[in-house]
């Protein structure tokens, strides 16, 4: 999906610059008509409004970012539209495999995916409408004879037209002679000298591309206007009134004809009233007047092919802005969490603490802007800097990455290990121009990995380092020395805390070891269950256990990380309509009591059938698939086999 989402929204937004720079060439080219420009002139812009429509990329354009709060958060929405979430399995080595099953192919169609099939549909069809309007028009006129001028001419000619792509034949109808041939054949040789047979179907299936942008058709058909009468121009060029008029007379002629051959290049087509006019008023410009308009047609041009992008630094005013006040960062409200939890806040790795953690530098020491890593809408910080500027590694480390992505284009993931408190650390560093590193190689801190460019998705040249914590992703900005004021926080207990839910659950000690100890020797049961998510402001219990309702539902956002609530053994994945897919954990006997766990509803899996996992160990990603209203997980708990209520054996569920 996240693919899809990508390439569709890329495409709208392509199509979206390629409209403006098409409205903005349409202007230009109505004044330019006003003051007698060549056609030919206005040709060269057409063409290049078509190559925006299909380029990806452009000349950077810097645009200061605005200094208002709620325009710079527009356009980080912008920059998130374009660059889908690229979330852990991107990373393999970062995540378990995933399960052999493979999921039914109708459960992943999305409305991107929708979109796609209506865009393809249509293209489609406009492809075969030309195709066969051509092989049409090539039959019809196959049996024209050969003249002595190199044209083709016979009754199956209704009008003077240029046919084929690579080699194009004049075909010319019988009884056609005198000055009005002449002219004609010279209009047609004028097209075939300027590659008007190949271009005009370029552009044609340019505008087929983009079917759904009405703009897109306007500049085919101005192209389409303008191409003509810059044939006619050639024609009538140092001709006299007389000859003017029997070539305005053979437009008149054929100007119906013309419109029945679709697919050539008619010398009917076009408005005979627009052309004919044209050519009454049309006279050569002076020297000066051609140099002004091939310097506004020069300017145009350039413009069309801009691609703007965002200054790396804030707008600029009697007092500049800084990084924080042109970005504003909101405080993480505490998250709630049981008492026996909070205890392992000291052991939260810090940047000030060797120890337990790596001490990052900064990657990009000449950084001019940050853009802060915002959880999932925005997974790292972007270090904004000038394109070739080195690249640090952060700490020491192995890499164990060093590729091209689509999204991240040239990137670099280093492993820094695992500490003495257990917690392994790996760092990301995405959009490099290029890098120095090779996969398996050790590299030292502050040695360069790479440089700093524009590749990828990204909508400027920056790079964008993100940080891993037992695999989980967090905030640079607590582990890094960021160089500018206010760049690097020490985190409140809150933050602490939060960040202890996120990245260190699957290594904290048992919350529920007390639970245990009163319960044994009490014939109940040993296994101890753990919460299933991991903790978050937008997890909370929405449906509770009843007689028709066999477990509980939490909700959660699509993609929440899900956890084994006790040890145990992968005994089912599989999907159906009412549960979507779905988990089951056994976790074995006690006094003879069978325990098991079901997880349903998952949006994906990292497990597989067979496999052992340990309490707290990430097996799946919260969804919505199967009879659900929305992303959640139900969670049931079967003593021998028979569901039971889960709030009596995992007692954190009810701080939800």
């Amino acid at each position: 999906m996240t693919i899809m989402r990508s390439t569709v929204l890329s495409f709208l937004l392509l199509s979206l610059w390629g409209g403006a720079a098409a409205l903005a060439a349409w202007v230009v080219c109505r004044l330019l008509r006003r003051a007698h420009a060549p056609s030919r002139f206005l040709c060269w812009l057409w063409l290049a409004v078509g190559l925006r429509f299909v380029l990806p990329f452009g000349i950077p354009l810097a645009l200061p970012r605005p200094q208002n709060t709620q325009l710079a958060e527009a356009a980080d929405t912008v920059q998130a539209l374009t660059q889908p979430e690229l979330t852990a399995p991107d990373l393999p080595a970062m995540v378990p495999a995933a399960p052999a099953a493979p999921a039914p192919w109708y459960t992943t169609l999305t409305v991107w995916h929708l979109l796609a099939a209506v865009w393809a549909v249509g293209v489609a069809l406009l492809a075969v409408r030309a195709v066969w309007g051509y092989l049409r028009l090539s039959r019809q006129v196959a049996l024209a004879c050969k003249t002595p001028d190199g044209c083709f001419s016979g009754p199956c000619v209704p009008a003077p037209f240029t046919l084929g792509l690579l080699r194009p034949r004049i075909y010319l109808p019988s009884g056609l002679d005198g000055s009005a041939r002449d002219a004609v054949i010279l209009h047609e040789r004028t097209h075939i000298r300027r590659g008007d047979p190949l271009t005009k179907p370029l552009f044609y299936a340019v505008a087929c591309l983009h079917w759904f942008n009405p703009l897109a058709w306007l500049a085919f058909r101005e192209f389409e206007r303008d191409m003509e009468a810059a044939c006619d121009e050639a024609a009538v060029r140092d001709q006299s009134p007389a000859a003017r008029s029997a070539y305005c007379e053979s437009i008149l002629r054929f100007a119906m004809q013309g419109r029945g051959v679709p697919g050539s290049l008619a010398f009917g087509q076009g408005s005979a009233k627009t052309r004919i006019v044209h050519l009454l008023h049309y006279r050569r410009l002076g020297a000066g007047a051609m140099v002004v308009c091939a310097v506004v047609i020069a300017a145009s041009m350039t413009a069309c092919m801009m691609q703007p992008t965002l200054q790396d630094t804030p707008a600029t005013g009697e007092t500049a802005a800084t990084p924080e006040t042109a970005q504003p960062e909101e405080t993480p409200a505490p998250t709630a969490a049981p008492e026996v939890v909070s205890a392992a806040v000291s052991q939260l790795p810090l940047l000030e603490d060797p120890d337990n953690s790596p001490l990052f530098i900064d990657p990009v020491p000449d950084y001019k802007y940050i853009s802060r890593f915002k959880n999932n809408s925005h997974r790292g910080d972007d270090l904004h800097a000038a394109p070739g500027t080195d690249v640090l590694a952060a700490a020491d480390g192995v890499v164990v990455q060093a590729a091209e992505h689509y999204s991240w284009g040239n990137f670099v993931v280093i492993d820094h290990g695992t500490n003495g408190e257990g917690y392994s650390w790996r760092t990301l560093y995405a959009h490099l121009q290029s890098y120095t590193v090779e996969v398996g190689q050790h590299v030292i801190q502050g040695q360069i990995i790479g440089y700093v460019g524009s590749t990828g998705r990204t909508t400027g040249n920056q790079c964008h380092f993100e940080v891993y914590v037992d695999n989980t992703l967090t905030s640079p900005r607590w582990f890094t020395a960021y160089h500018g004021e206010g760049d690097h926080a020490e985190p409140t207990d809150e933050e602490r805390q939060e960040l202890i839910d996120h990245c260190v659950a699957a290594k904290a000690d048992n919350a529920f070891s007390a639970l245990d100890t009163a319960l044994d020797g009490q014939g109940a049961q040993a296994v101890v269950f753990s919460l299933p998510l991991v903790l978050s402001d937008d997890v909370r219990m929405s449906s509770t256990f009843a007689q028709n309702h066999t477990g509980v539902d939490l909700a959660a956002p699509e993609g929440t990380t899900v956890l084994a609530a006790a040890d145990g053994t992968v005994t089912e994945y599989d999907y159906n309509e009412d549960d979507g897919y779905y988990l089951v954990l056994y976790h074995g006997m006690d006094d003879g009591t069978s325990w098991q766990t079901r997880y349903s509803h998952l949006g994906s899996v990292k497990v597989q059938v067979g496999q052992q996992v340990v309490q707290g160990q990430e097996i799946a990603a919260c969804g919505s698939t199967g009879a659900s209203t929305g992303p959640h997980l139900h969670w049931e708990v079967l003593k021998n086999s028979e569901p039971v209520d889960p709030q009596t054996v995992c007692e954190l569920l009810s701080t939800l």
